[in-house]
């Protein structure tokens, strides 16, 4: 099992903490570098040569950032923007308020035309530097494994904005990438999945790729693995980013099921959108296979922690997946906001944090229960009266926590790991604090009497690290941490999705749903249809619905869910993935009075109503390009 641990906040070479170098004309560069270089020079010298191609890797989105930090289309905002979180204070209004495609604030167009064009000038000025004996060379060996990986992060850089905005116009080889005037139309959707995955598999193909993660065979244990290789493609990366890339386009948002985007066309007449392929289910079936036999040659499984007796210790597997690099992660990077701020923007306020961070009740709903049955299933044992004492298994002595409400008893592994709820004990108790526990109801530490509150009555957990408290002296303040990007459990579930769509009585579809299931510790489908529990084998609405939900839980607060419930088109007033509403607790009541009471803490409220239309299926185009240029068109309805 190959494990990275404490891996140090932009220790990566290959990431866009690195100054820049090059020519003023293509890059942000500092002046002082602006006016000693030009690009000839740039690609003349092996260490310029290296930061131009470092540079490339800032095109790859990072979504620890959960909270404010960091306000870019590449990074974390699209969390709070799908209905997980909200945030507390006065500066969140995109999704209360509404925007336009003038003022719509979360862009990735010009950032990632601009790394496009940058990795395009690397591959067509790059070569082999340096004698033999110049320490700094770069060799041809080298250099291809360079050029790959440019061409893969144009192939993901268009992916980053097709995912956003639909069909987007594609900057091929065949321009002239220093022009200063570049004016494109939209290509159509076919096209564009065409052309990256063309460029995909050149790049598999090449033979220039490291299968996956690269090794140092003569180190041991942790020392294994250069820090600077986890953020470099591989062939595993490649082929990751293939099978997402048509599990995509099968999709009904990009495949015939916007209604609005089949009537969207270029000016010059050229239809973007095309009618329904059920092809598409087949191709995206047959590039997850590709994925499945490289990740089985290569080593990669479900990350699982076992305890003594060899059984899956599901609290500290889940966890653990994101504390380390280990052998589930197909992609990730060594930038974490985790590990500058995140840790202390989530701690509650009367813990030395800000706590500013909601998590929503539909998310909290989502979660299953212990026996693997929904909060709604005939059977279950969920109920929302009365109080239980329960022990947090994230807890560093196990805690029996006491009067619990209900709602959060016998929930799965995954929820404690997850979310932070009235009455929780920290996975530390705070120094002079040993009966401590988390409190949002009027009058308790993390009350509404500051505006350092979630807002929702709920902290996010997941992806803190349980050793660290942050602004406390003599504990841990940081621990580094790989940015998942793919992991192996993501593309089982999009497998089942796939099988779903083709063949609902296809056996893999239930395979892989308790794969899943079966590491977070709860029972699979087949044991619940076996024990007369519940039966959704073979049953596409219901196989569907599970496992939709079984990525809203998997995958909460990875930066996911945004792209996933606008791909299958559940966003609208009642149905499953509902972006007009936002529920919470009632942090405006007093956890001594009854559940469902108006004064009761213990009460769902309407926290906010979201501005959510159907043009939001896909993100406007920036409105200044639009007006700008003589050739693209804006999204529907915007």
């Amino acid at each position: 099992m190959r494990i990275l641990n404490k891996i140090k906040a932009a220790a990566s070479a290959y990431v866009l903490s690195l100054s820049l170098v090059g020519c003023s004309d293509y890059l942000d560069v500092s002046d002082e570098m602006a006016e000693s270089l030009d690009i000839e020079e740039v690609f003349s010298n092996p260490t310029y040569t290296r930061q131009w191609h470092a540079n490339l890797f800032g095109c790859i989105s990072e979504y620890s950032s959960i909270g404010r930090n960091v306000q870019s289309g590449l990074a974390g905002v699209w969390v709070s923007m799908c209905g997980e979180t909200t945030i507390g204070g006065s500066g969140w209004t995109e999704m209360i308020g509404g925007f336009t495609a003038d003022t719509a604030p979360y862009h990735r167009w010009g950032d990632l035309y601009r790394y496009i064009r940058d990795a395009h000038i690397f591959l067509d000025r790059g070569t082999a530097l340096g004698g033999i004996d110049d320490l700094s060379r770069i060799t041809e060996e080298e250099m291809r494994r360079m050029k790959a990986e440019a061409k893969f992060l144009i192939a993901y850089s268009h992916f980053s904005l097709f995912e956003l905005y639909g069909p987007v116009p594609v900057m091929a080889d065949d321009i002239d990438p220093e022009a200063k005037e570049l004016d494109f139309a939209r290509s159509s959707v076919d096209e564009i999945v065409n052309f990256i995955d063309n460029l995909l598999v050149e790049v598999i193909e090449s033979g220039d790729l490291p299968q996956t993660i690269i090794e140092n065979p003569s180190a041991e244990g942790n020392d294994k693995y250069n820090l600077y290789e986890i953020a470099r493609p591989t062939v595993t990366t490649a082929l990751a980013l293939r099978a997402k890339l048509w599990v995509y386009a099968a999709s009904p948002l990009f495949n015939g099921g916007y209604a609005e985007a089949l009537e969207l066309q270029n000016n010059d007449g050229k239809q973007l959108f095309a009618a329904y392929d059920a092809n598409k289910w087949k191709i995206a079936k047959q590039r997850l296979e590709d994925l499945f036999r490289n990740t089985t040659k290569n080593g990669h499984e479900l990350f699982t922690v076992k305890n003594p007796d060899g059984t899956i210790n599901p609290d500290e597997s889940y966890y653990q997946l994101f504390m380390n690099y280990n052998d589930e992660i197909l992609w990730s990077t060594g930038v974490n906001h985790w590990h500058t701020s995140m840790e202390a923007n989530t701690n509650a306020r009367d813990c030395k944090g800000w706590g500013y961070l909601g998590v929503s009740q539909e998310l909290v709903d989502a979660y299953f229960m212990k026996s693997g049955l929904t909060i709604d299933d005939k059977g279950t044992e969920y109920r929302e009266e009365g109080f239980s004492d329960v022990v947090n298994p994230c807890n560093e002595n196990k805690r029996l926590d006491k009067n619990v409400f209900n709602m959060y008893v016998n929930r799965e592994p995954r929820f404690y790991a997850s979310i932070g709820y009235e009455g929780k004990s920290w996975h530390i108790q705070p120094p002079g604090k040993p009966n401590y526990t988390l409190g949002f109801a009027r009058g308790e530490g993390s009350d509404i009497s500051s505006a350092d509150n979630p807002r929702t009555g709920y902290l996010p957990t997941k992806l803190k690290n349980r050793k660290v408290m942050a602004r406390y002296d003599g504990y841990p303040q940081r621990w580094g941490r790989p940015s998942i990007l793919f992991r192996l459990a993501d593309f089982y579930l999009y497998y089942a999705e796939v099988c779903n769509e083709i063949n609902p009585n296809d056996p893999n579809i239930i395979k892989c749903l308790d794969e899943v299931r079966k590491r977070a510790g709860i029972p699979g489908y087949q044991e619940l249809a076996t024990s007369g529990k519940k039966n959704i084998i073979g049953n596409q609405a219901l196989q569907r619905k599970m496992i939709q939900r079984e990525r809203q839980v998997e995958l909460a607060m990875e930066g996911q869910r945004y792209f996933d419930i606008r791909r299958w088109m559940i966003c609208g007033p009642g149905e499953d993935a509902d972006q007009s509403v936002f529920h919470a607790m009632n942090m405006n009541g007093f956890k001594d009075k009854p559940a469902g009471d108006p004064k009761s803490y213990f009460t769902r409220i309407l926290l906010e109503r979201r501005a959510w239309h159907r043009a939001m299926y896909l993100y406007p185009i920036p409105q200044a390009q639009i007006q700008i240029s003589k050739l693209l068109v804006q999204n529907p309805l915007w």
